[in-house]
C-alpha cells in the first residue's frame, strides 16, 4: 500500500468544499422537514440517506489521514454556531470524524467496504442534537417551548423517552447502510476512477 501523505493545501480545500456542500444540503433539508415532531425525530435517518452521495464522493478524494476528522470538526463547529447546539455536538461530531477516519484509513482509503463502514459511523452525528434530551431533559424542552411552542414541545417529548438515543443510533445506522448503497450506485464511476473497489 502506498504510504499516506501529509495533509496538503488541496486536501484542505477539498475538505472545505465538500463539508460546505454537505452542510448546506443538510441545513436546507432540516429546515424543510422539521415542521413536525415525528419528522424531527427521524431527521438523523433522513440525513444519513440524503447526504450519503456527497460523503461518498468526498471519500474518492480522500487519500490522507485527517480529512474526515476535519470534516467532523467543521460540522461540529457549524452546528454549534449556526443552529445553537451545545458543545456536546462539537465533541460528538469531532469524535465520529476521527473514528471514521481511522476506519477508512484501515482500508488504505481504497477499500469500499471500510469506506462504507466509516460512513455508517460518521452518519450517526445528527443524533448528537438529541443528547441533551438524555443529559439535560428539562432545560432542552424549555428551549423547545421557547423556539417552537408548547404543542410542538409536548409532541416531541412524547416521542423521545430517555431510552430513545440508542434507538435513534440504530435506525440512523440502518439508514446509513441504505444511503451507502444508493451512493455506491450513483458514484460508481467515481469510485472506479479513484481505485476504490
Amino acid at each position: 500500500m502506498e504510504k499516506l501523505k501529509k495533509l496538503s493545501a488541496k486536501d484542505l480545500i477539498n475538505t472545505g468544499i465538500f463539508t460546505a456542500i454537505y452542510f448546506v444540503v443538510m441545513f436546507v433539508f432540516t429546515a424543510v422537514i422539521s415542521f413536525a415532531p415525528i419528522t424531527y425525530v427521524l431527521l438523523p435517518a433522513f440525513i444519513a440517506i440524503l447526504c450519503a452521495p456527497i460523503y461518498m464522493l468526498f471519500i474518492t478524494k480522500v487519500k490522507t489521514f485527517g480529512m474526515i476528522t476535519i470534516m467532523g470538526v467543521l460540522i461540529g463547529i457549524l452546528m454549534v454556531f449556526t443552529t445553537g447546539n451545545s458543545w456536546i455536538m462539537f465533541v460528538f461530531c469531532s469524535l465520529l470524524g476521527l473514528i471514521s477516519d481511522l476506519i477508512t484509513k484501515a482500508g488504505g482509503y481504497t477499500s469500499k467496504k471500510m469506506s462504507l463502514i466509516g460512513y455508517y459511523v460518521f452518519s450517526i452525528w445528527p443524533v448528537g442534537s438529541f443528547f441533551p434530551i438524555w443529559l439535560m431533559r428539562d432545560a432542552y424542552f424549555d428551549g423547545v417551548v421557547a423556539s417552537m411552542g408548547e404543542a410542538y414541545a409536548e409532541g416531541l417529548k412524547a416521542m423521545t423517552p430517555n431510552w430513545i438515543i440508542p434507538v435513534m443510533i440504530a435506525y440512523t445506522i440502518a439508514a446509513g447502510v441504505v444511503g451507502g448503497l444508493v451512493a455506491g450506485k450513483m458514484n460508481k464511476k467515481h469510485f472506479e476512477k479513484a481505485g476504490i473497489a
